[in-house]
């Protein structure tokens, strides 16, 4: 799944959240993009490289459906581009992966606390 739909599915279903739970999700927002990053690092430095995701055009055999001049239908095989997300491995530097890793846990246990009060004054503005 490409990463801009996971950032759009809790904008989705924040559309039917309570107020209370949308404060929350919003509180929340930055520090989830920090911790999918971790966690894209993390398994970065385990594997030993990168996954990148890149969109080819491919041709494939379909069957298709015409209409004849006389209105009749006929099916016959035909190409069709189509676009497929594939994931393709591509090098790192390990030890600038590592760095980044610990430069991403630094930032977020500096965010957890502002997380905190922020996560307080919804619940204070929201109570229920």
């Amino acid at each position: 799944m490409r990463p801009a739909l996971l950032l759009v599915l809790p904008l989705a279903l924040a559309a039917c959240a309570t107020p209370r739970e949308a404060c929350l999700s919003d509180v929340s927002r930055q520090g989830r993009v920090v911790d999918a990053l971790i966690a894209q690092t993390r398994g970065n430095i385990a594997r030993g490289y990168g996954i990148e995701e890149r969109e080819e055009l491919r041709t494939r055999r379909q069957l298709c459906r015409y209409r004849t001049d006389d209105g009749d239908i006929v099916r016959r095989f035909c190409d069709r581009t189509v676009a497929e997300d594939i994931r393709v491995p591509v090098t790192l530097d390990i030890e600038a992966e590592k760095v980044k890793l610990d430069q991403l846990l630094a930032r977020r246990e500096r965010m957890a606390g502002a997380e905190a009060a922020a996560r307080a004054q919804c619940v204070a503005r929201h109570p229920s």
